[in-house]
């Protein structure tokens, strides 16, 4: 298995609770709170743990909450480099209305990084990559102070060092990004409709390929809920369907697919195959409940379904994307 490194800069507590329905001006009795580590690359090397890959994390923190998170972090049994924050770590609280089954889900911001620091928590990324040559995954959300073209800079110095650059945010950051090229490109329907405008399933569709056909990256994947995920390469798009599950909880799909996607790349396998297992990855999450990633046995009985039913890859002549294009605005 080729290296990962896994970038979360602004990660998080994840506090989990339910209350029998959410109402205003009066107090809400919560049930008992779970607490887990979380923001996206954390999650991703905790579910690449999973799945019996192995992963080095880097992960910046600081105050009271980073201090309860890297205790949480140390139980994991993760490999992690800790670069310390003076500013606090965030946490995310997500409520499961019983009435409903419904999740609401309150994430704040993080912590101030300055430009300085930022600079400076890119040299050590610098050296860390050059010991770790392989994949490398920003994913995740930038905290408040860092540079939008951060992850571009990041993008770059992959590159340079010979690895493969995995991004999986959205916004700007992800615009800036892509004008380094990075490898692989993961983002969600309703981020790519923040990209492109108009609806949700044609900016899905579209933007996966326009993203390749451009030259900013050499590999596009969105995903689509329920329905899956659009694969799109210079070899053509595909579309991978996941079986049919009962839904618990949707937190962690998105981190968990992008960790299988990359523990089969890292593993040698091809990227169709790979897109595969993180469809599986994502069904298996949605399974569980809370903020609980993919299941190992899961991901490969869903896995071995998909990989039955796979069809062909389809030349991109329109065949899958809806018959309005529009032009990719980064």
């Amino acid at each position: 298995m080729l290296p990962v490194l896994t970038v979360t800069l602004n990660p998080s507590i994840d506090v989990t609770t339910s209350v029998d329905a959410l109402k205003p001006l009066q107090k809400l009795r919560c049930s008992k709170a779970r607490l887990d580590p979380g923001g996206g690359g954390v999650n991703v090397s905790r579910a690449i743990k999973e799945l019996g890959g192995e992963s080095q994390a880097f992960v910046a923190l600081g105050g009271d909450a980073g201090a309860q998170l890297r205790h949480l972090l140390e139980a994991t049994g993760l490999r992690i480099d800790y670069w310390q924050l003076v500013s606090e770590t965030r946490i995310s609280f997500t409520v499961l209305e019983n009435s409903t089954a419904l999740p609401y889900r309150f994430v704040l911001p993080g912590p101030v990084i300055s430009p300085f620091e930022a600079d400076e928590i890119l040299k050590r990324l610098e050296k860390l990559i050059g010991r770790y040559t392989g994949y490398v995954v920003a994913s995740g959300s930038l905290p408040p102070g860092i540079p939008d073209d951060f992850y571009a800079r990041l993008a770059r110095k992959t590159r340079e060092l010979g690895g493969r650059f995995v991004i999986d945010t959205h916004g700007n950051p992800l615009r800036l990004a892509t004008e380094e090229r990075p490898y692989l490109v993961r983002l969600n329907h309703l981020e790519a409709q923040e990209l492109l405008g108009g609806g949700a399933d044609a900016a899905a569709y579209t933007l996966a390929s326009e993203l390749v056909d451009r030259g900013l990256t050499e590999a596009a994947i969105v995903t689509i809920g329920e329905r899956g995920a659009i694969v799109a390469t210079p070899r053509g798009s595909l579309e991978i369907k996941p079986p049919k599950v009962a839904v618990k909880s949707g937190v962690g799909a998105g981190d968990s697919f992008v960790a299988a996607l990359v523990f089969g790349l890292a593993n040698g396998w091809a990227l169709e195959d790979a897109a595969r297992y993180g469809v599986a990855a994502a069904a298996a999450a949605v399974t569980t409940d809370a903020t609980e990633l993919c299941k190992r046995e899961t991901v490969e009985d869903f896995y071995a379904q998909i990989s039955k039913a796979k069809g062909p890859l389809e030349q991109r002549q329109g065949a899958l994307a809806p018959e309005t294009t529009v032009s990719v605005p980064v």
